[in-house]
């Protein structure tokens, strides 16, 4: 039997004291991760006022779903409506740097373009909202909290020499039908609305976009609250009769402030998710007569599927494609 002689005592303290090193030595740079401060997104350019651009924008929204489908296959359906700005939710941190390539817009992709669900996921969520552009983004950052974690992300763009501000946004979800978690839900939800249009409000106001997963459907106090300030620009689409084909109920918005007119927009057909890919696309408002005007109609839900009803067409409202 052979015997493996026994290494000095002098060696096994300086091989303690050197595994002992390395444990430190990981656990300050692990410090200094979490202490370094964030990357600053870039300043909007001085002098620039706010305002809408006379060119049309598109904007298009989607609850991803952490790409259960695939990356190829998400980015290249939202590669056919060539959007100008891109609001994403429920993206897994992983994921953001690939699909700003895949989608053609990793030139003003930036860090703080993305925020990570904490209102839905707690602050170690590995999934969250971003923003991606054809044009500069500036000032990114979480859209203030109502104290259970932002619930978006926001950032002010230039484009024509006119600044605004694009968000995107995932509000809290109703767990089950408990009528309690329902009400809990529709109160986080109402903060989480109130804190968005204060931080808007605080900014004077600006012209804005925002789209999202806002789990709320076009109904309800919460919705009022919201259309009292900005445009639901699909149930807009819906008002003036053109195309429109959405789920029921609909929970996935895009809304605007008075500042632009919408000139069309539009649901993507999807197949195994519960989201659909929606689109607009806005410009500077014009006459009098096609600016937006705060609350949008009521919509009335027909019997029949995907239909909605307006109270003053009569009729079933489409989207144009």
């Amino acid at each position: 039997m052979t015997v493996t002689p026994a290494l000095p005592r002098w060696l096994r303290s300086r091989g303690a004291l050197l595994v002992a090193a390395l444990f430190a030595l990981g656990g300050m740079v692990l410090w200094g991760l979490f202490q370094a401060p964030r990357a600053v997104s870039p300043a909007a350019p001085a002098g620039v006022e706010w305002g809408v651009p006379s060119r049309p924008l598109r904007f298009a929204s989607l609850n991803v779903l952490h790409l259960r489908q695939g990356m190829d296959a998400v980015a290249g359906e939202i590669r056919t409506l060539n959007p100008d700005f891109v609001l994403l939710q429920e993206v897994e941190s992983r994921d953001v740097v690939g699909l700003a390539q895949a989608l053609g817009m990793q030139r003003h992709h930036h860090p703080n373009n993305y925020e990570r669900s904490a209102n839905l996921g707690g602050p170690k969520a590995t999934w969250g909202n971003v923003i991606l552009a054809k044009h500069p983004l500036y000032d990114a950052g979480p859209i203030p909290g109502s104290g259970g974690g932002s619930a978006g992300v926001w950032a002010t763009t230039v484009v024509d020499g006119t600044r605004f501000i694009v968000a995107t946004v995932h509000l809290s979800a109703t767990p089950n039908a408990d009528p309690q978690q329902v009400n809990e839900s529709d109160e986080r939800r109402s903060n989480e609305i109130a804190s968005l249009l204060d931080a808007w409000r605080e900014r004077n106001s600006p012209p804005i976009v925002v789209g999202g997963d806002f789990n709320q459907v076009a109904s309800g106090n919460n919705y009022a609250v919201i259309t009292d300030h900005l445009v639901d620009a699909l149930a807009k689409i819906a008002n003036a009769g053109t195309a429109f084909r959405a789920p029921q109920p609909r929970t996935d918005h895009l809304f605007a402030s008075p500042h632009w007119s919408v000139q069309k927009g539009g649901a993507v057909e999807r197949g195994a998710v519960d989201h659909r890919l929606f689109w607009i696309q806005l410009a500077g408002a014009g006459p009098p007569g096609n600016t937006m005007a705060p609350r949008a109609r009521r919509m009335l839900l027909d019997p029949s599927p995907f239909c909605l009803i307006d109270p003053e067409l009569g009729q079933g409202a489409r989207f144009e494609r």
